[in-house]
């Protein structure tokens, strides 16, 4: 059973909820607020938060000083279904896993998180405080699909 579990459905078809998920997460990932996501070291400041789009591809974070820090590793990609990558925090003792499912529903897409293993990790403490910032953070992606949908019904949509 996971530890954290989340629910929206989002405007988009799965296809574009996948992409903007993945390719978009640099642009609605929240940099500030109660729960910001940043590893950046003591002197330097985030730059980017990004996948390598493929199985085994790197889920990784770089600075403003050129370094970087691997958040965790792409352990299922299948597009426009299903997203699967670790999540883990340098001080703890294991990682935890993150899968996302993409399903059609009433013209958009169901969107459900899931993140396991915070006991292993040795951080089980932590479940209420990841409950809360994951529905932060995809809150934040959850309103940027809201809004590409606005944006694409105004006309004003590149795409």
């Amino acid at each position: 059973m996971p530890d954290v579990t989340l629910k929206a459905t989002v405007p988009l078809p799965p296809e574009r909820a996948f992409d903007t998920f993945v390719q978009q997460m640099d642009i609605w990932w929240p940099r500030q607020g109660v729960f910001p996501y940043s590893f950046a070291p003591e002197g330097t400041r985030p730059l980017h938060i990004r996948f390598e789009p493929q199985l085994g591809g790197r889920y990784y974070e770089t600075f403003l000083d050129g370094s970087e820090f691997i958040i965790g590793r792409v352990n299922a990609y299948e597009p426009p279904a299903r997203l699967g990558y670790t999540w883990r925090d340098p001080t703890w003792q294991g990682d935890t896993t993150i899968e996302i499912r993409f399903a059609a529903r009433d013209g958009g897409t169901a969107v459900a998180y899931t993140q396991s293993g915070f006991a292993a990790a040795g951080v089980a403490w932590l479940i209420p405080y990841y409950q809360v910032g994951c529905g932060q953070t995809l809150a934040a992606y959850f309103a940027h699909c809201h809004a590409l949908r606005s944006v694409q019904e105004l006309g004003l949509s590149q795409d």
